[in-house]
């Protein structure tokens, strides 16, 4: 699956380059870049060694600013980049003890700075507003505070007891007579690319697809799927 996504935004590229090539319409100068504002909503999917991180599946919420610069005064090739704040959350239920109905929450929450980069061609779609821009390049994120909020209860004759709630620092180790925690990584860093479709040079929206070089924790690493809404001028 992840093949046949790269593979169609290698064949947008490519028909967008060839169309461009071929237009002899386009009398209009190539734009030098432009400013935007955006929103990300991102679902992403935890890959590990371990059942407890494959589990968690963060719901992420970005906003930022980035900036697009021209590279080429023959081509409308574009390499983009921006500043963000993402918070990340994610709530997941497990039982752990059956024969004593007892069960566990983990709530996480993240708060991170984040830097997209990328290489980026823009289409002009003949006798339209509409805009076709595929883009590939790298996300950066600093994980600037985390915290794991873990919930037991025991349920029984119809009445729910909660016995046991601790809080803990994603980034720090922590360790006691009921739960051992390794302190996840604050850097991580990875691949994205997709593909925007942007209206009268102002509004757009984007899909796309990436993965994590390093690790946030030991042997996990996370895959993501993100929509992007952005206001540019």
């Amino acid at each position: 699956m992840s093949r046949l996504k790269y593979l169609a935004v290698v064949a947008l590229f490519a028909c967008g380059m060839t169309a461009n090539a071929q237009s002899e319409q386009s009398t209009k100068p190539i734009s030098t870049g432009w400013q935007s504002v955006w929103f990300n909503w991102n679902k992403s999917k935890v890959k590990s060694d371990y059942k407890e991180f494959n589990a968690i599946k963060f719901n992420q919420l970005s906003l930022g600013y980035s900036r697009a610069f021209s590279i080429s005064r023959d081509l409308p090739l574009y390499v983009e980049g921006g500043l963000g704040l993402q918070y990340s959350y994610d709530k997941e239920t497990n039982v752990f003890n059956e024969t004593a109905n007892i069960y566990h929450t983990e709530k996480y929450r993240v708060l991170s700075a984040i830097v997209p980069a990328y290489v980026l061609y823009r289409w002009d779609i003949p006798s339209s507003k509409l805009a076709l821009m595929p883009f590939v390049g790298l996300d950066f994120r600093f994980n600037i505070v985390g915290r794991n909020r873990r919930e037991a209860a025991q349920i029984g004759d119809g009445s729910i007891q909660d016995f046991d709630k601790k809080s803990y620092d994603l980034y720090e180790d922590s360790s006691d007579e009921t739960y051992s925690h390794k302190a996840w990584k604050r850097f991580q860093w990875g691949w994205d690319f997709g593909v925007k479709l942007q209206y009268d040079k102002r509004y757009t929206i984007g899909l796309s697809w990436g993965r994590e070089f390093n690790d946030f924790a030991q042997n996990s690493k996370i895959r993501t799927r993100a929509i992007t809404l952005e206001y540019s001028f």
